[in-house]
């Protein structure tokens, strides 16, 4: 009998049992007693731990998880940074990464993996959303979220200043004399998505700008459905506020090209500022002023909180957030 087939028969989840099964917290007493229940009434027994070779002690598995696809993918080798950053920083370790890409549920890759297998898990998060979060639990050996803060639950983390780092590009907006700015955002849930429109109106507020939210684009987040999009959205739209903010250079750079297809000047009748520097944004045209992500600290940092927890062996939650640093291009005018 597999983990699955006594799911089905007792109405537990896997993840569920392996918490039992793991002697982890995460279940209630009545879910836990019915576990152990049935485990003892339909004789199941987990499958043995084969012992590992010393090669095998040595991997570090990495999860890049999709759920939409276009946050791990879409965005111009952002991701594949962060991965090089984590291998890099491993293999000043010894340890060897283990790249898994997983499209189906979270819940079924816990119950199907063997993590005992590995030395420590790396999450990339991007793409989990907060019902997600409890699964975590059920994870049996060090692990680190990549790329999401995960709000409000007991994980260690890594991830962009999301807030910060949307002040420091109003902030320029500011300097350059803008007063009146919209918003360009995507239309799938991210908890990046969250925290950047969250730093955007307190940022608004903070530095007396005004947001006009009749010029809130929501957007498909990736190049071509953000061009598409935002062709439609302008169509009986004749006036601007003097800036745009958006919530990722891939967006910023369809946005601009629907802008420029429909006769409206950048920077000259509105201003643009993205987040991420992706590469294509300083030889868009206009090349795109944006703020960067330390994609490489985000890597070794993920890197080395893991290696702290295993050797303190302790669930000690830390949540780092890495500020960036603006990068002024030609998308930004200065107004008089």
């Amino acid at each position: 009998m597999t983990i699955r087939e006594l799911s089905k028969l007792i109405n537990v989840s896997p993840a569920a049992i392996s918490i039992v099964i793991n002697e982890k917290k995460g279940v209630s007493k009545e879910t836990r007693e019915k576990v152990l229940s049935a485990i003892k009434e339909y004789n199941y027994y987990p499958k043995q731990r084969k012992k590992l070779t010393e090669k095998e002690k040595k991997n570090v598995l990495v999860l890049k998880y999709y759920r939409s696809g276009v946050f791990v993918e879409e965005n111009q080798g952002f991701i594949a940074s962060i991965l090089d950053a984590i291998e890099s920083r491993l293999q000043k370790e010894n340890l060897n990464m283990v790249l898994r890409v997983h499209k189906e549920s979270f819940e079924k890759f816990l119950s199907e993996s063997d993590l005992s297998l590995y030395e420590g898990l790396i999450l990339i998060g991007t793409e989990f959303t907060p019902e997600l979060y409890p699964l975590f639990e059920s994870i049996p050996i060090p692990y680190v979220v990549v790329d999401n803060t995960c709000p409000y639950t007991n994980c260690t983390a890594v991830c962009m200043n999301n807030e910060e780092n949307v002040h420091i590009a109003l902030q320029y907006l500011k300097q350059c004399g803008h007063k009146t700015v919209g918003y360009i955002g995507g239309n799938i849930y991210s908890e990046n998505f969250q925290q950047r429109k969250k730093g955007f109106i307190e940022s608004v507020n903070a530095l007396d700008m005004e947001y006009l939210t009749e010029h809130t684009y929501m957007l498909t987040p990736t190049m071509v459905g953000a061009y598409t999009d935002m062709l439609e959205r302008l169509k009986n739209i004749n006036t601007l506020p003097d800036c745009l903010f958006a919530y990722n250079d891939t967006l910023a750079l369809g946005a601009i090209k629907a802008l420029k297809g429909l006769g409206f000047k950048i920077p000259r009748d509105v201003s643009i500022i993205g987040f991420d520097d992706i590469p294509y944004s300083a030889v868009s045209s206009p090349s795109l002023t944006t703020v960067h992500v330390q994609r490489n600290q985000i890597g070794k940092l993920a890197v080395e909180q893991l290696l702290r927890i295993k050797k303190s062996k302790k669930n000690e939650p830390v949540k780092t957030l890495i500020t960036g640093n603006l990068i002024v291009r030609d998308s930004v005018a200065k107004k008089a």
